[in-house]
């Protein structure tokens, strides 16, 4: 019989399983279960391995004989994303049982009882061949529950957002918008370097800036393969500091229709952080110009509308009241 020699490798047994964070893409592995009547489909293997009836779960596993001239050797070829993390893991039991990738091998010593090998690497390129075996001419081995976890080859990181503009610039705060990346889920924003927002959309409202300040912002794309680069940076200097408040806004002007009024007024120079609305006393909404629908209302109703200014020092005194009667619906 040939002599056994077994290399100098890690023995792991019944190792942590995979992260829930890596599980949750799936199991990339074809026939992992080894269900299929036939362990040739998803893997190449020696002669002698069979889908066996003796399973840890489910109702086959790989029973795989070596001999002196073959390990019992079964291997596939997997789609994965170059830079990313994997986790490969099987359950094993009889005699010598090896499971490898092309970056390395882990074995444990023949046990009678199920035990679970675990491994880890980074791919280095666009697939990956995972590959488990037992000894030649020593004793058979069965195999159960392959999982490969990590990102689907399909999956890349997004490209970084283009087009970033600021708009509605005020002394206190930034709202940034830009063209959005394909297969995004999510955008952060970086204001000097630092995360200052992460949202869903392709726009972001950033606050708690100094008036009269210089910022210099950039937009990253997210998906679950990790982070897209930069994007461009804007420069944008917040709104000037004021030691007087705005002075009242004047020519309101409401244009009714039966569901909403539309609003508009002569702009104020120095009304830098916008105007707020009010409906019957109440403050209904913000607006960065001079003009606002205000939604909602009801048909054949009377409202009252008050426009004020806004700017580093504070909120300017009401303007005159402006009524409104909304269309009446028969």
């Amino acid at each position: 019989m040939r002599r056994l020699l077994v290399p100098l490798l890690l023995i792991t047994t019944a190792l942590a399983a995979p992260s829930p964070a890596v599980a949750a893409y799936g199991n990339l592995a074809a026939n992992g279960g080894f269900e299929h009547d036939s362990v040739a489909s998803g893997w190449t293997c020696d002669a002698g391995a069979v889908a066996t009836g003796s399973p840890r779960t489910g109702t086959r596993s790989l029973l795989s004989t070596p001999s002196g001239f073959a390990n019992g050797r079964c291997a596939q070829h997997v789609p994965v994303q170059p830079g990313q993390t994997y986790t490969l893991s099987a359950w094993v039991r009889g005699g010598y049982a090896f499971l490898g990738h092309d970056f390395g091998v882990i074995w444990t010593p023949p046990t009678s009882a199920w035990t679970q090998l675990t491994t880890t690497f980074t791919a280095s390129g666009d697939q990956i061949q995972i590959y488990l075996h037992g000894w030649y001419a020593a004793d058979a081995i069965e195999v159960d529950d392959v999982v490969l976890s990590g990102l689907d080859s399909a999956v890349r990181r997004p490209v970084p957002p283009s087009h970033v503009a600021p708009t509605q610039t005020t002394s206190s705060t930034q709202r940034l918008s830009w063209l959005g990346s394909p297969g995004a889920t999510g955008y952060r924003v970086y204001r000097d370097g630092t995360v200052v927002a992460s949202v869903s959309s392709a726009s972001a409202l950033v606050t708690g800036l100094t008036p009269a300040t210089s910022y210099r912002f950039h937009v990253t794309a997210l998906n679950r393969a990790g982070e897209s680069g930069p994007s461009e940076v804007v420069d944008v200097r917040t709104a000037q500091r004021y030691d007087e408040v705005p002075h009242q806004v004047r020519s309101v002007v409401a244009t009714p229709n039966a569901y909403h009024v539309w609003l508009a007024w002569e702009a104020v120079m120095t009304a830098t952080d916008g105007y707020n609305i009010y409906q019957d006393g109440v403050l209904v909404g913000w607006s960065y110009g001079p003009a606002f629908q205000v939604t909602g209302l009801r048909h054949g109703t009377l409202y009252t509308f008050e426009i004020t200014g806004l700017n580093s020092a504070g909120e300017s005194v009401k303007s005159r009241p402006v009524q409104a009667y909304t269309w009446q619906v028969p």
